[in-house]
């Protein structure tokens, strides 16, 4: 490193510095809209790590991720319709999304729900509730 004039070592450490401290994006969406959306740039791109930062921190969500991915992972979604409501609590909402993609009509319910101030889709579910209490987002065929 002695040959490297001192100003480029100075760059690359602070290169090194940056790159060492990059964080992950925050898990979960600021709110119930900004996480449909990044749901569905995760099915286009087929991400499973993108899908994952939407589902609630205590769920193991890689089954149901991987079975959404098989279905509409990569597939250019282009939503034309999304209808959130939230009839039972302002904790969670209910989101009705409609659109079309190289795979045809696309067609989902998605349950969200807030914690911590921020907004997951309820993939997968957490070990440590009974199977009775889960709850769970409903797949329409499309």
């Amino acid at each position: 490193m002695s040959r490297i004039p001192s100003f480029a070592r100075v760059a690359l450490a602070g290169y090194l510095l940056a790159a060492g401290c990059a964080t992950q994006p925050e898990p979960g969406a600021a709110d119930p809209r900004a996480a449909v959306d990044a749901y569905v740039a995760g099915l286009n791109a087929a991400d499973h790590r993108a899908v994952a930062r939407l589902a609630p921190p205590l769920n193991d969500p890689a089954e149901d991720i991987r079975r959404r991915l098989a279905a509409y992972g990569g597939k250019a979604i282009k939503l034309t319709s999304v209808e959130l409501s939230s009839d039972i609590t302002p904790k969670a909402v209910r989101a009705e999304l409609a659109g079309a993609g190289t795979g045809g009509r696309y067609s989902e319910t998605l349950t969200l729900e807030r914690q911590d101030g921020r907004w997951f889709i309820a993939l997968g579910s957490n070990p440590d509730v009974p199977a009775d209490r889960r709850t769970a987002s409903t797949t329409r065929p499309g």
